[in-house]
């Protein structure tokens, strides 16, 4: 049986911020040290920027690589609270049905602490969950997001538990909860409803109402 459940943040809790604010916040991000970006490199700055990424826009522009991130990451947190508070950034209908979930539950995001901690207070759920782990504003921090493992597995020690299930909505989630020897369930939502995935979950459901049955079932057989 399961003994926790963890739970990405963005497009599974809450609705995913729009592109262009996201844009906008790197754009400002390049202001900031002091250069007038390429749109390209602002879009590539914006959304799922890994270390190799980052180091070759930081030399194009002649940046240093930490403190482009900086100010990236300084952006963003601006940008998702001013979208929390404009309630461009909700809970998704179904997420109340979390409250009632008796197990652990966790959870474990690639966005920033301070902006998920702030996005679950804003909306008075933080109380639902027993831990968050998700990235401090740090160019370390694109070493352990997901597909990593680093905060599931936190997560768990934290909790204390062995056998939690992990609700993600992109393959990094399934591949991060795989490389963490856990269970995982594809959420679909507007944003990812067609999606198709090179690594399966062990389950690909419509709903958190659905997350909340397959808790009470005994993990998949290995057949």
């Amino acid at each position: 049986m399961y003994d926790g459940l963890l739970l990405d943040h963005d497009g599974v809790l809450v609705n995913l911020c729009d592109a262009e604010r996201l844009r906008e916040a790197a754009r400002r991000a390049f202001i900031d040290a002091g250069v007038d970006p390429d749109p390209a490199d602002v879009r590539q700055l914006a959304i799922s920027v890994d270390r190799e990424e980052l180091l070759a826009l930081a030399e194009q522009y002649g940046l240093g690589p930490e403190l482009l991130w900086q100010h990236r990451d300084d952006q963003v947190d601006r940008a998702l609270r001013t979208a929390t508070r404009n309630g461009e950034k909700d809970p998704y209908d179904d997420t109340s049905i979390l409250s009632n979930v008796d197990l652990p539950l966790g959870v474990v995001s690639n966005n920033q602490t301070r902006v998920v901690e702030f996005v679950l207070s804003h909306h008075d759920i933080a109380g639902w969950f027993d831990t968050v782990h998700a990235r401090d504003p740090v160019l370390a921090s694109l070493d352990t997001k997901k597909p990593e493992p680093t905060y599931l597995l936190q997560a768990i020690d934290d909790l204390d538990i062995r056998n939690p299930l992990y609700v993600g909505d992109k393959e990094t989630d399934i591949v991060a909860g795989r490389r963490a020897g856990l269970d995982t369930v594809l959420l679909r939502r507007g944003h990812n409803a067609d999606n198709s995935l090179d690594v399966a979950p062990d389950y690909d459901v419509n709903g958190l109402d659905d997350v909340v049955e397959i808790l009470d079932r005994e993990s998949p057989q290995v057949q």
